[in-house]
């Protein structure tokens, strides 16, 4: 029997039930983080602590509402670390039916690459978390960008198993990354922002993967958010023509609904591991990038070359989100960036299906400002037009030879076809993730009924 209650004193988990007036009703974690709900998830916490049935039976007394909604709202609540199950239930474990991790032979190397850029105040919790890896077949590198700040020094002093490399002037992320690469001796190469903390599972889920999928050119870890630690950040990323890239599945909170997601489009390098062999036919990453999009270059190449690119959302990755680019900079990289794909890596209907879509998009950012007379970022869009121009030779270079070696069959529809269906639990007025009832029928009903055990019925007991 579950007995359901509060958490208290945990970093990022403690929260508390607030109401705003005019605004509506919230809960509230230890570090300003806020979720949204309504009448149900405040009649639950009110009903906190106690049995399912109990707090269930307290609830249908204030709302109308009928049982199963209740139970299911208790079942995410536990998942998103809202409130505590206990005693000590294990709901991974009911819920995923979770393997042990077992040692297939010797451990192949892994290398991991860390690209920092002026990162004093996330470097050392990550290498920390790396250190505390169960896999024990590590070599760490991390490529300086010419910090400004102490990244270095600290390093130095507190990781000299590291094999740090500093260069002499900011190349950016995709240079950074081959620069690894190139000293890289592992059979498999885990590339990880500087800004990220790692479960201690997470390298040996992502190598278990690898060795299950063996035609898996690219694993991708599910990134959390590190000040709200069980909502999603994303598992690799959407590949659309319309806005900018975007992360899959943003705020939504994992009760098991992944287990059959087989394949993404794209992965994030802000956590992915990529296979020797993979890399070795694919190539290294474009460097024209600079940063942004490189990742979506190098995925979308990767399956034209016959590989694929798999999720393990076993693997945990919690991310900060210490950006070392300015906004002007971020959208700089951008704009010319999305248009750079297109140019090298998409033909026919569907490259003018991205280009229109995205230049309209561009036309009517300009438009907005310079009605609101804001010059500096209509010289950005200007400037990296600009410089889309002056590389689109190099670019054309860069295109016959991806489509010289692409796989017979391979279009970019294929890819573009993996797209996870989108869902985003951000309430987009209020910018923050929301666990209502309106969410919990559109989106985890139906996943909690795919489920192969269903746990709202152990819930029941």
């Amino acid at each position: 029997m579950w007995r359901l209650e509060r958490i208290e004193f945990q970093k990022g988990h403690s929260f508390r039930f607030i109401r705003e007036r005019g605004s509506g009703l919230f809960f509230v974690n230890d570090l300003e983080e806020r979720v949204l709900t309504d009448r149900v998830g405040q009649a639950i916490w009110e009903a906190l602590p106690g049995t399912g049935a109990r707090i269930c039976e307290r609830v249908r007394k204030k709302v109308l509402v009928s049982k199963r909604l209740v139970y299911e709202f208790l079942y995410v609540f536990v998942h998103a670390g809202i409130i505590h199950a206990s005693p000590a239930l294990n709901v991974d474990q009911n819920l995923k039916s979770k393997e042990a991790l077992t040692e297939q032979g010797a451990e192949d190397l892994v290398s991991i690459i860390i690209v920092t850029h002026n990162g004093e105040d996330y470097i050392k919790p990550c290498l920390k978390s790396v250190m505390k890896q169960t896999y024990g077949n590590l070599e760490v590198i991390c490529v300086d960008n010419h910090s400004k700040d102490k990244t270095v020094a600290l390093i130095k002093e507190n990781f000299p198993q590291v094999r740090i490399t500093a260069l002499k002037r900011n190349y950016h992320y995709a240079r950074g990354i081959n620069k690894g690469l190139r000293q890289a001796r592992g059979r498999y190469f885990f590339i990880l922002n500087q800004d990220t903390e790692l479960d201690k599972d997470c390298v040996k889920h992502l190598v278990k993967k690898a060795r299950f999928v063996t035609e898996a050119g690219a694993v991708v870890a599910q990134m959390r958010f590190a000040r709200m630690r069980d909502f999603i950040n994303g598992i690799g990323n959407q590949v659309n023509n319309r806005s900018w890239g975007t992360d899959n599945f943003i705020y939504c909170v994992d009760i098991g609904q992944f287990k059959d997601l087989k394949e993404v489009p794209s992965a994030c390098f802000g956590a992915v591991l990529l296979r020797r062999e993979a890399l070795d036919e694919v190539g290294p990453v474009d460097a024209g990038y600079g940063s942004y999009y490189e990742d979506v270059d190098w995925s979308l190449r990767c399956w034209f070359r016959g590989w694929k690119i798999v999720p393990e959302p076993e693997a945990v990755v919690y991310h900060k989100f210490g950006a070392s680019y300015q906004e002007e900079k971020k959208l700089f990289f951008t704009v010319r960036n999305r248009l750079r794909m297109v140019f090298k890596l998409f033909q026919g209907r569907v490259k003018l299906g991205f280009l229109k879509n995205y230049m309209r998009e561009d036309l009517r950012c300009v438009l907005s400002f310079v009605k609101k007379g804001d010059l500096r970022k209509i010289w950005i869009y200007m400037k990296a037009y600009l410089s889309l121009s002056f590389h689109l030779p190099g670019i054309a270079v860069k295109r016959w030879q991806v489509m010289r070696t692409k796989v017979k069959g391979m279009r970019e529809r294929t890819v573009l076809e993996k797209n996870p269906s989108f869902y985003c639990c951000l309430n987009p007025a209020l910018r923050m993730p929301e666990i209502d009832t309106a969410v919990m029928r559109r989106y985890y009903r139906w996943h909690l009924l795919k489920l192969e055990k269903d746990p709202i019925k152990e819930m029941c007991l």
